[in-house]
């Protein structure tokens, strides 16, 4: 197999990692990373968005584990154990 692959436009560029390495090491360069959570930042949106983190994952209460408990949402409210939209204090809101 080739290293060189099509590029934009037709031109033909060079693989920056060769096929026979990818097929070699598929497991460690696909394989899952483990999430490294920081102990001092809170799990709610609230906090989330003061920290400025910016993760594409649901955020969900650790008490009941529904994202629409207003506990997801501010740790400082009450688990509600319900997901139901339009909770006072969550940010999903009926539509």
């Amino acid at each position: 197999m080739s290293q060189w692959h099509g590029g934009k436009g037709g031109t033909r560029r060079r693989a920056l990692v060769s096929p026979a390495k990818v097929s070699s090491n598929w497991d460690d360069i696909f394989k899952k990373k483990p999430i490294v959570e920081d102990e001092t930042i809170c799990y709610c949106i609230k906090c989330r968005k003061a920290a400025k983190i910016n993760q594409p994952r649901m955020v969900v209460c650790p008490t009941c584990g529904n994202k629409r408990c207003p506990n997801a949402s501010d740790h400082e409210l009450e688990c509600t154990n319900s997901n139901e939209s339009g909770q006072a204090g969550s940010v999903y809101s009926k539509a």
